[in-house]
């Protein structure tokens, strides 16, 4: 999708600090999530510039309610329109972002 609107300069957030140092590291790990943390971070490469920054759960909420919508429904495009689950954590996001 980012490739699609034109992006090419990715901020890729986790709270999972050992995601993050595995990807900072090449994508290499080897737990058994190996070949995903790879499959990631070659989908990662498609894209002129990178990077992976840790933050806290709380600045992650969208990402978390995106995994659990996409793990138990058919494939949705939401390009146009935000999924209604999101869209109170996308204008909480907003309203803390403004406030600060």
């Amino acid at each position: 999708m980012a490739q699609r609107v034109g992006c090419n300069r990715l901020v890729i957030n986790s709270d999972n600090l050992e995601v993050i140092e595995n990807m900072n590291n090449g994508g290499r790990s080897a737990g058994t999530a190996a070949t995903v943390f790879d499959d990631c971070y070659l989908l990662a490469c498609n894209f002129p510039i990178t990077r992976f920054e840790h933050c806290n759960k709380e600045a992650n909420r969208v990402a978390h309610e995106l995994a659990k919508v996409a793990r138990f429904s058919i494939a949705l495009n939401w390009f146009e329109k935000p999924l209604s689950e999101i869209v109170p954590l996308l204008i909480n996001d907003v309203l803390v972002i403004a406030n600060e």
